[in-house]
């Protein structure tokens, strides 16, 4: 079984067992948890290796004057009015310039939007609040909130016997497989995080929401945890919530594959995707005209802005994913491919920008290895060098499809970028050999005539948000 048969069955045991119905603590639970149970049991299963938690660099940066400005004044969140938008970026943040960082899948949005909008801006992946240029920011700080609201919640226990019942019986009868017991302890612990954060989070994204009231909610990453939360609460208000695609999408992606369409407040409303692939490929839980084809604003410019370099030699890209495989793949080319003709670079994941040395240094200590990998650049700058791009499953291959390079999709076990060789966009290689090969012989063409990538995304996305908050305010005046 791969991992897309075991995606489709994963999606016919839910169904069939009717687990969005599942209660624990009186609370439906399952959504919130079917990313931690799908991935579980694929490492049960030896089918995913790769890099699934974020490191996180903590930051020792003392409180500057400019800095405390920022916090409790510029960026206050109790110092909040209202607006028509509240945009949710995603944790990572890239260096712009010399001291500023921004969203790549928000910047250019907030900078263009017509609307009156807030950016809620939780700490960066570096463990602190990003500096922005943006005047929209607010920063979220639950404990705050708590703390300044004097909010104390009785703590729940979610009992073994419990999960056992709802969680565990059902799965171990359906794959015919038992939990071990530290994959059990460790699922407990989420639900029991789960269920206590979610009464906090629950009071607060409702506070927010009243003090803004927002026509819409914009947000990258719908299913984390906090933003599920805040899907639930923008339901209860009928306040419509807009996902942004921030990376590859397909059928073996749990979060956006359902069995059948099914109402789920956590779940968003519409969906702007890259482009007409995601729309008409993965199984959404809403209805086709909610999946919207916008683009992606970061890449476009990125696109016009870089120009490639005249190098000497080729450069081959590949993509880190967290795959141990991936490493062996650098490691051969850099040592079968001539230094003098070829130079080798390894672009990490941000996940990676942390530990990579500790994890998978000693593999790429060869001379001509380049590792880049750091929030002072995006991606698309090494794309706009690269001859090759090689990877297994990251939205870069896609990306680079909009830039004058080559793709390789090296076939692992687990899931691949199918469709990119299907439709002729990428060449699909099974072992390093192979790879060294095409890249010496390069003989492979590229299909150019159809773009994976919606274009004048800025144009399309304030068209839609317009035509969402229309939609949406004679609705309620109908009720």
């Amino acid at each position: 079984m791969d991992a897309k048969e075991f995606t489709e069955l994963f999606l016919r045991f839910e169904y069939e067992n009717q687990m969005f119905k599942s209660r624990i603590s009186n609370i439906h639970i399952w959504h919130y948890i079917r990313n931690n149970i799908y991935y579980t049991l694929l490492r049960m299963l030896d089918m995913s290796d790769a890099l699934t938690n974020a490191s996180r660099k903590n930051s020792k940066s003392r409180m500057t004057f400019q800095k405390a400005i920022r916090q409790f004044i510029l960026c206050n969140q109790f110092l909040v009015h209202k607006r028509d938008v509240l945009i949710i970026p995603h944790e990572r943040k890239y260096k712009d310039g010399d001291k500023y960082y921004k969203c790549i899948f928000t910047d250019l949005l907030d900078q263009n939007l017509v609307n009156s909008h807030y950016i809620l801006d939780k700490k960066s992946m570096e463990n602190d609040y990003a500096i922005q240029k943006s005047h929209n920011i607010i920063y979220l700080d639950l404990e705050a909130y708590k703390r300044i609201k004097n909010i104390k919640i009785l703590h729940k226990t979610v009992s073994k016997l419990e999960m056992d019942e709802v969680i565990f019986e059902p799965i171990e009868k359906y794959f015919n497989i038992t939990f071990d017991l530290e994959s059990k302890k460790r699922l407990l612990e989420t639900v029991t995080y789960y269920i206590n954060e979610r009464s906090y989070l629950v009071r607060y994204y409702t506070y927010m929401l009243q003090k803004i009231q927002p026509k819409v909610v914009i947000m990258v990453v719908s299913y984390s945890f906090d933003r599920m939360i805040l899907c639930e609460v923008a339901s209860r208000k009928k306040i419509p919530v807009i996902e942004l695609q921030h990376g590859v999408m397909n059928s073996t992606h749990i979060a956006y594959n359902f069995y059948k369409k099914v109402k789920l407040p956590s779940f968003p409303d519409y969906i702007f995707t890259f482009g007409q692939y995601e729309r008409e490929n993965i199984k959404f839980p809403i209805e086709r005209n909610r999946i919207i084809p916008t683009g992606y604003p970061e890449l476009e410019k990125n696109f016009r802005q870089y120009n490639k370099k005249k190098n000497d030699r080729k450069n081959i890209l590949f993509v880190s994913e967290g795959e141990e495989k991936i490493t062996e793949y650098v490691a051969f080319a850099a040592k079968n491919l001539d230094a003098e003709r070829y130079h080798i670079v390894l672009q990490l994941h941000p996940k990676e920008y942390y530990s990579w040395e500790e994890r998978m240094g000693e593999c790429l200590s060869h001379f001509n290895i380049e590792v880049v990998g750091s929030f002072e650049h995006t991606v698309h700058e090494s794309l706009a060098q690269a001859d090759w791009v090689i990877g297994n499953c990251s939205t870069v291959l896609y990306e680079a499809q909009m830039f004058d390079t080559k793709v390789i999709v090296l076939k692992f076990d687990f899931r691949y970028a199918e469709e990119l060789c299907r439709n002729g966009y990428a060449l699909l290689v099974d072992n390093p050999k192979q790879l060294v090969s095409e890249i010496e012989k390069d003989s492979f063409a590229p299909n150019k005539k159809i773009s994976m990538f919606t274009e004048n995304s800025l144009e399309k996305m304030q068209n839609s948000i317009n035509s969402i908050i229309g939609m949406n305010q004679k609705i309620e005046k109908r009720i």
